[in-house]
């Protein structure tokens, strides 16, 4: 049994060792690892460090751009404004090195109206116009009965030629030979296709006396004639007494005073059984002259109105003591602008059968903005619309009945009589 014991103490000696072993290797190996951390820790330390470093740099170089950015901005916003102070734009510098380089002396002016009415042929509003101050007074005579000239009318048409809408009577144009229908194409010698209509106004008004060189094209002849500038007098309404009760009225424009002269006309005549409104080839004119043509006809209500940002312009009429006889327009593809405005409202109102073809589909609301100069343009700034909210632009007035020419005047009274009958029967009842 003792001999037993021996071997165990010995056992239990080296067990003891064994364990003093362990705590030592942990020991080594506690403080390897913490070696290894602090200098793992170290490490991170610098590379944050530099990662801040790198950060600071990035930062600091976009501000850097962002300033050059905004300087060099800055600098092109000043150029600009200087350059334009300057008048070095890039249709100055252009308009100045075509004066430089052209073999004879060309007028700054004309390339500068030429520019403008080209940007103004750009936007694509085929109504837009330039006045210069030399030209005004064009646009002042535009809707006057009075004027000088040589006896026509201008229309542009949706070509862009510029066409003779009216020749009046008496005048030069009829005594040497000029017709509706032809094509203007040159005006003293200046070639006016694709000009506005108010450009060619103005190149052929001049003094009394003064001549005028007009080349035109009719059907497939060029024609050239040299007429005189008059005092015209435009009287817009030629009125007769088509049937016994039967009052014609043929409207050429609405200037001033063409409602007076509408006016006038009917009180001189019958009209017990109807009125025939003649509206073909009336390019329009004042819109207010439209509408106190439609307050002889129409007791109350809305004849147009526009919408102009959050502004609405409204034209109404109340006339207790209106017409009441029977109304019939004529319309055709060269009704345009406030004679299609008149059309419409009558349509709208009920007031009156609208007969004959298609109109022209010029219903668009022009205002006037002075330039530095004291010149003009004229903008599209709006669309009229009818009284049932219709509009006219790009579409025109669709007759109630579609005529041929040859019957409209027939077809007229005949609808006369109708209305008339019709109007009988319903005062009985």
């Amino acid at each position: 049994m003792v001999g037993k014991s021996v071997p165990s103490k010995t056992s239990v000696k080296r067990s003891n060792k064994s364990k003093q072993n362990r705590n030592a290797r942990k020991t080594i190996r506690s403080r390897v690892e913490t070696k290894v951390n602090l200098s793992q820790s170290s490490e991170s330390i610098k590379s944050s460090s530099k990662n801040t470093n790198t950060l600071n740099k990035s930062a600091e170089r976009i501000r850097l751009i962002l300033l050059s950015i905004f300087v060099g901005a800055l600098v092109f916003l000043l150029g600009i404004g200087v350059g334009n102070r300057a008048g070095d734009s890039v249709v100055d510098n252009a308009i100045s090195n075509i004066l430089k380089s052209a073999p004879k002396e060309i007028d700054r002016n004309s390339l500068e109206r030429a520019a403008i009415e080209g940007a103004l042929k750009a936007t694509g509003d085929q109504w837009a116009n330039y006045f210069p101050v030399s030209t005004l007074q064009t646009l002042k005579n535009r809707s006057a009965n009075a004027l000088t000239g040589v006896g026509i009318t201008l229309k542009k048409k949706k070509t862009g030629a510029i066409e003779i809408a009216q020749v009046i009577e008496g005048s030069p144009a009829e005594r040497s030979g000029l017709n509706s229908g032809d094509l203007v194409l040159e005006i003293n010698g200046t070639d006016v296709q694709g000009a506005s209509v108010a450009t060619a106004v103005a190149l052929i008004r001049g003094e009394i006396g003064e001549s005028v060189e007009i080349t035109v094209q009719r059907n497939t002849s060029r024609i050239t004639l040299v007429l005189k500038n008059e005092r015209v007098s435009l009287a817009t309404v030629k009125a007769s007494q088509i049937e016994k009760n039967i009052a014609y009225l043929k409207i050429s424009s609405f200037s001033n005073g063409t409602s007076s002269e509408i006016s006038s006309a009917l009180s001189q005549l019958r009209s017990d059984g109807g009125v025939i409104l003649d509206l073909r080839g009336n390019p329009g004119g004042l819109i207010q002259e439209a509408v106190n043509t439609a307050k002889l006809f129409v007791e109350r209500g809305n004849i147009v109105s526009y919408k102009l940002a959050d502004d609405e312009k409204v034209y109404s009429v109340s006339n207790p003591n209106a017409i009441s006889v029977p109304v019939v327009l004529i319309i055709d593809r060269d009704t345009a602008s406030a004679a299609e405005i008149l059309a419409a409202a009558f349509q709208d109102r009920n007031r009156g059968v609208v007969i004959g073809e298609r109109s022209y589909g010029k219903g668009s609301v022009q205002d006037f903005v002075e330039l530095s100069d004291g010149s003009t343009l004229e903008i599209t700034v709006a669309l009229y619309l009818t009284p049932s909210g219709r509009t006219i632009e790009g579409v025109g007035v669709t007759p109630d009945l579609v005529v041929k020419e040859s019957e409209l005047s027939v077809k007229a009274i005949q609808i006369l009589g109708g209305l008339a009958e019709l109007g009988k029967s319903n005062s009985k009842k």
